[in-house]
């Protein structure tokens, strides 16, 4: 399965500012996988989201709007 869109998702931290905090991973098949940015170097999707991006892919930031 190969991912077709890579979106950060954001979450307020504990001055209720809006921090990037997960990952969401849309795949060619449409499933979506999140999980958290601290966790992405031992999550197993990490490689493929590093790949992804050296082919030229953008993530999508909207900046927790």
């Amino acid at each position: 399965m190969q991912i077709s869109n890579i979106k950060y998702l954001y979450t307020p931290n504990s001055e209720r500012v809006m921090t990037k905090f997960h990952y969401e991973l849309t795949w060619s098949n449409g499933d979506k996988s999140t999980f958290r940015i601290e966790d992405a170097e031992s999550n197993r999707h990490y490689e493929d989201i590093l790949k992804w991006v050296a082919d030229g892919n953008t993530i999508t930031d909207d900046g927790g709007e």
